[in-house]
């Protein structure tokens, strides 16, 4: 499994409409993401995301996003994103017949 999580310096509403564009360039949303989960800061938004592998996530991000991103429009001057890979210790997934977004 490949863990990673990045700060995004831009409001959350830049989250959303992202997230939109992404589910609605592509027909995946992220083959080989297991977990998603994105937050509000104080200062933009935080993604933490754990995929299958390394690769996959590399797929998502060198095909996926800017597909999304051409779609999206101008996202200014924002700055690089500070990505910080960290071991995952712990994962377990409850399942049940609700999909909650």
């Amino acid at each position: 499994m490949y863990s990673i999580s990045y700060e995004v310096p831009a409001p959350i509403e830049t989250y959303d409409a992202l997230h939109a564009a992404i589910t609605g360039a592509t027909a995946s949303d992220g083959e080989g993401l297991l977990v998603h989960l994105a937050r509000p800061t104080e200062r933009g938004y935080e993604i933490i995301e754990v995929w299958d592998s390394r690769e996959r996530f590399g797929a998502f991000m060198q095909n996926t996003l800017p597909q999304a991103l051409a779609t999206f429009g101008d996202l200014g001057d924002m700055p690089a994103l500070a990505m910080q890979e960290f071991e995952l210790r712990g994962f377990l997934v409850y399942t049940t017949d609700q999909i909650f977004l």
